[in-house]
């Protein structure tokens, strides 16, 4: 790898887990400036992925800090608390734990798998 790349790929867009949240944020809850700020988000990964390996990496990193800064604002989130909750207050069945119906789920993913 020449010098001149590798300077390039170092100063390649940089994902900062802050940021990314922030951005999420607005986005998910429709601020004013969501179009734009979406419009940011794509370049800076269009940016990532041209500028080589390192960028690629950085920006795969950034979409799994992405889905996993998104689980709160989605309805699945929510359904899961109200699970916890109602398993911290002893209200469900031992077959209905959130672990037993997490691990039943990934156990039958994997054997298809």
């Amino acid at each position: 790898m020449s010098r001149d790349s590798q300077i390039r790929e170092e100063e390649s867009v940089h994902f900062d887990r802050e940021d990314l949240a922030l951005t999420i944020d607005l986005i998910l809850n429709g601020d004013e400036h969501a179009p734009l700020l979406l419009a940011q988000l794509f370049v800076s990964f269009r940016q990532a992925i041209d500028s080589g390996l390192h960028g690629i990496n950085q920006a795969r990193k950034a979409l799994d800090d992405s889905i996993e800064l998104i689980y709160p604002h989605s309805p699945v989130h929510h359904a899961d608390l109200n699970l916890y909750r109602l398993s911290v207050e002893g209200q469900l069945k031992v077959e209905d734990e959130p672990l037993e119906l997490i691990n039943a789920a990934i156990q039958r993913t994997a054997s298809r798998m």
